[in-house]
């Protein structure tokens, strides 16, 4: 029996959101400074995409691969667009699971859920070719055992969860398992071991936000909006100084520093001060820029008009994730705020969230 699109849909749905490669809208060349991720994620669907080639010799071998990929970091960092983008252009059908769905207040049924969602997923892999299941907010699921608050629910859940996973390695099921979380150090080590690969996805630097405002403004001024030419000069002057500034304190150190060190040793040194956008926006994600763009798009509707001040006093208005999160976590007591945010591939002194864990999955 091979499954329709409409029956997918129809059984997924009450799990999460069901995408097949033509409902996405999202490109891999639309989201930057995601370099190093798209090249590692790109070479894991090139091997999905063929592994229907090999998958019944490596089943009668005993070799199947675990096909697995955890993706973590801030919120608004691309974990999913990314993912999606890529479904859309090997084109693998996918559900992204939602938390809220699959976790419920009543004994056993999140149990029971998890085993539906995975076992209708397997049955739709095997028949139709490929499936990815990408579970949003794992850690809702899958925190970590030994808390001193969990109850039995959540311990019966992780324990389930790692079951489905052996299970769909050892039966050599064409399904690829994602798992997203914002919140690294509350996974289940176990979890956090059994998946295969491991992709972290931080803030933008100053480079990467300026591409970002760059392609917006670009976008912009081809609807008929008028982008004040101050705009363009004004990132590129500010681009500059950072630049240089990056520079200077480079050699001064001691130590290496990289871009987002450098960004909050400049932010202490000008403390108080607002140089421009590049500097106001400082632990903003991509999410939180284009928050802010489409504020500033209905300043621009208006006068016809987007000025630098408009631009600046919208992308202030929304806010970054960082200084949220930050806040959330001393709120709640969690001392998860002492873990750095930023990319791994650029800082060597990045810490490793579960020191505990003593086989470490590849990274990507």
């Amino acid at each position: 029996m091979t499954f329709t699109k409409e029956e997918i849909k129809t059984r997924l749905e009450k799990y999460g959101t069901v995408y097949f490669p033509n409902d996405i809208i999202d490109k891999p060349e639309d989201l930057l400074g995601l370099d190093k991720n798209k090249e590692m994620l790109e070479d894991f669907f090139k091997a999905l995409k063929n592994y229907k080639k090999y998958a019944k010799k490596l089943r009668e071998l005993r070799m199947t691969p675990s096909i697995s990929v955890l993706l973590y970091g801030p919120p608004g960092t691309g974990k999913t667009s990314l993912t999606r983008a890529l479904a859309k252009k090997y084109k693998i059908p996918m559900c992204v699971v939602e938390a809220d769905r699959l976790v419920s207040p009543l004994l056993g049924d999140t149990l029971k859920n998890m085993r539906n969602v995975v076992e209708l997923s397997g049955e739709i892999a095997k028949e139709n070719g490929l499936f990815l299941l990408f579970f949003d907010e794992l850690d809702a699921i899958a925190s970590e055992r030994s808390s001193v608050n969990e109850v039995g629910e959540i311990k019966r859940g992780v324990i389930s969860f790692l079951q489905i996973l052996d299970r769909i390695d050892y039966e050599g099921i064409p399904l690829a398992i994602f798992g997203a979380t914002n919140h690294q150090s509350q996974l289940d080590s176990a979890v956090w071991r059994r998946f295969t690969f491991h992709a972290y996805f931080g803030f933008p630097d100053f480079i990467i936000r300026k591409e970002i405002l760059i392609k917006y403004l670009e976008r912009l001024e081809q609807t008929q909006i008028e982008v004040d030419n101050t705009i363009y000069t004004q990132l590129e002057d500010e681009l500059k100084l950072l630049k240089k500034e990056y520079q200077s304190i480079k050699k001064k150190s001691i130590t290496s520093v990289n871009r987002f060190e450098f960004e909050d040793i400049f932010a202490d040194k000008n403390k108080g001060k607002t140089i421009g956008i590049l500097t106001s926006t400082r632990g903003y994600t991509g999410a939180d820029l284009q928050r802010g763009m489409r504020v500033s798009l209905l300043k621009g509707i208006q006068k016809g008009l987007l000025k630098y001040e408009d631009l600046l006093d919208s992308l202030k208005f929304v806010g970054g994730t960082r200084i949220h999160v930050k806040q959330q976590q001393l709120l709640s007591g969690n001392e998860e705020h002492k873990e750095i945010y930023y990319s791994k591939s650029n800082n060597k002194n990045t810490q490793d969230i579960n020191k505990s864990n003593k086989k470490k999955p590849l990274e990507i």
